[in-house]
């Protein structure tokens, strides 16, 4: 397991030269789309990960090395059964935070909330795990920051390509945790507890996990009504 990456995830900071070098590749037809991408990026970002946190340090803490170490197998299990050739790219990080979060930007950080990974037993963090890599996998949040910037997508509209992004990456999570030894209606479970025991306390919560995801039923009945009502678990 590779070491974690020491630097809190700040949204500032994920705009790297990389990306700018990305966006300027682009024909754009005006001056003026020239200057907006940076604050779409911002703003995109920042909804797409969470707001300040404080790295929970495996060397600093027993309690992190504990946490760190559980989300690493959880993580390893994943990347071996889908990208074995990936092994050692994708890092866990654990973050102390007074809110329940779930998150990856760009790069191979799987990030997490230590009092959201307290409440996951292996399937679930196999499942939110397989959640955010395949956010990764189909380069979400370029896409989300490219697809803004050519159509000058208002807020709603960003938000509303950003929940369709969840969605997608429902399904390809499915298919993830199958190859790791889970089934559809495992998701389908993971889902439903989500629902039951973490959506009224995120409702609220601006930068939760849940601020740019559609309510968590929807996210079940698209599965459902996808992948048929054969693999619907018992609630």
């Amino acid at each position: 397991m590779g070491q974690v990456h020491p630097a809190v995830i700040r949204p500032i900071r994920i705009v790297k030269p990389e990306l700018v070098s990305f966006l300027n590749k682009m024909t754009l037809k005006s001056a003026f789309i020239r200057i907006v991408p940076l604050t779409l990026i911002l703003f995109l970002v920042s909804c797409g990960g969470g707001p300040n946190t404080q790295i929970c340090h495996p060397g600093k803490s027993l309690d992190c090395l504990n946490a760190t170490d559980l989300l690493g197998q959880s993580l390893y299990k994943v990347v071996a059964a889908n990208f074995p050739d990936e092994l050692g790219f994708y890092k866990p990080v654990v973050h102390r935070a007074s809110f329940s979060n779930a998150w990856v930007t760009k790069g191979g950080n799987i990030n997490i909330t230590l009092n959201l990974l307290r409440k996951l037993d292996e399937t679930k963090r196999i499942c939110i795990i397989s959640h955010e890599l395949a956010h990764l996998k189909s380069n979400h949040y370029y896409a989300k920051a490219l697809r803004a910037i050519r159509l000058r997508m208002s807020k709603a509209r960003v938000f509303a390509l950003a929940r369709q992004f969840e969605l997608d990456a429902d399904k390809l999570a499915v298919e993830y945790i199958q190859k790791a030894g889970l089934t559809k209606t495992d998701y389908l479970k993971f889902l439903y507890w989500m629902k039951k025991n973490m959506d009224s306390q995120n409702h609220a919560a601006k930068a939760s996990i849940f601020s740019t995801h559609p309510a968590t039923q929807e996210r079940i009945n698209e599965l459902v009504r996808n992948q048929g009502r054969r693999d619907l678990p018992n609630k």
